[in-house]
């Protein structure tokens, strides 16, 4: 932990912001909040309008846990090793960079009766929901909206999200790209028989399931697919924005809708220079404050910023406090190139979060299991997913799949 970082960056509206020191000041300000603004000097050059006064108050917290992720034994240590560093850490990439995130789609479908599972455990994490009155997820770089819909059809349990109609609507629309990991004709979630969790939806007058997307192209046919199949009275909220560290405004290149490989970053490119925009900005912070209705926990949060993750982790202030799960790509591009994911995922156990690399079917614990000497110099497309551990159904579900998977080598 007293390690240097030589140069950590992260895109501000100005262009990209260097900040050089100790790790510890990285750790702190995260902790913190949004504490990098003072530090480096960048005002915040607007404010997005409130749309109501009582979206800033914040009435759900993590109950307290005292748990902490058990330290990987040495014979689990060399299970990993086996399976996603031999012959090289390329097999991290091969495996984790389109993951089928099993765990949670069973998690919610034992909630509608399903088998399997801790039934206490389970229904208590999702009363904790239910107080508050409905699912909340939000989608940071929702590009084709593809893993939003079935996210939403999953956590509100409300069949009109139907992956085989949005993808018939972005047909028609013109945008025929299915997804770099296929996401347009993987099966959808299957709701259960009784679909008793459209109560969580239904029973306080709707959930919230928010797809945020800079691309302006690729906006405009988000927006007005859920405008034709009538999903924004069904709780799909669309938002043209980027989400960084800081608020304020950003380039960012109006390509082919669909596209899936720009970047905060992109625009430094002179090749895109004629092709940008200017996108509102906001923290994470920020965007929950002023735009999301619940205040309630946040049951899943992903994020898919092409290498600018850990900026929209560094931006999230209080709102990790509520995430129950988290998502997010580990990357070569971006901030993460200046970056060690030991360090994040070290920060999100200081907060509650035990993270796994995330693959199909499969997970492979990080926390408490770092392998520093490759783990620090590993940089590739890869996903991590993170449980709260006040979440103990959850936690104990992804736990039994990794432990459940690993080959003990003697």
């Amino acid at each position: 932990m007293g390690d240097f970082l030589d140069t950590v960056r992260f895109r501000g509206r100005s262009g990209l912001l260097t900040l050089k020191g100790p790790v510890s000041i990285l750790f702190f300000c995260l902790l913190a909040g949004a504490c990098l603004v003072s530090i480096l000097g960048v005002s915040r050059a607007r404010r997005p309008p409130s749309h109501s006064s009582a979206f800033a108050a914040v009435h759900y917290r993590h109950p307290p846990t005292t748990v902490r992720a058990e330290l990987c034994t040495e014979d689990q240590l060399r299970s990993i090793t086996s399976e996603l560093l031999s012959p090289s850490a390329d097999e991290i990439h091969r495996l984790t960079h389109c993951p089928i995130r099993s765990w949670i789609e069973d998690f919610y479908r034992e909630g509608d009766g399903g088998d399997g599972g801790d039934d206490a455990a389970r229904d208590a994490d999702l009363t904790r929901s239910d107080e508050y009155g409905s699912f909340l997820g939000i989608s940071v770089g929702c590009n084709k909206g593809y893993d939003a819909i079935d996210t939403a059809r999953m956590g509100f349990g409300n069949p009109n999200f139907d992956r085989e109609k949005w993808a018939d609507g972005m047909i028609a629309l013109g945008m025929r790209l299915g997804g770099i990991c296929g996401q347009r004709d993987a099966p959808q979630f299957e709701l259960g028989p009784g679909q008793s969790l459209q109560r969580r939806a239904g029973s306080a007058g709707g959930g919230e399931m928010h797809c945020i997307e800079p691309m302006p192209a690729t906006f405009e046919k988000l927006d007005e697919l859920s405008t034709r199949l009538g999903l924004k009275g069904e709780g799909f909220r669309t938002t043209w924005a980027a989400i960084s560290s800081t608020d304020g405004s950003i380039a960012f290149p109006n390509g082919k809708a669909g596209k899936e490989d720009f970047g905060l970053g992109a625009c430094d490119n002179p090749k895109y220079a004629n092709r940008c925009v200017e996108v509102p900005m906001y923290s994470l912070q920020t965007y929950v404050e002023n735009f999301v209705a619940s205040r309630g926990p946040i049951n899943i949060l992903s994020i898919d910023v092409e290498g600018f993750d850990f900026d929209v982790l560094f931006g999230a202030g209080s709102v990790l406090d509520r995430t129950q799960y988290l998502e997010f790509e580990y990357h070569f591009s971006g901030s993460w190139g200046g970056l060690h994911l030991p360090d994040a995922v070290r920060l999100l156990d200081s907060k509650g979060f035990t993270c796994y690399w995330s693959g199909v079917e499969r997970l492979w614990r990080i926390t408490g299991c770092i392998i520093d000497d490759t783990y620090n110099t590993y940089h590739q497309w890869s996903n991590v997913a993170c449980v709260h551990r006040s979440q103990s159904a959850l936690t104990k579900k992804m736990e039994d799949i990794f432990l459940s998977g690993l080959q003990i080598v003697e």
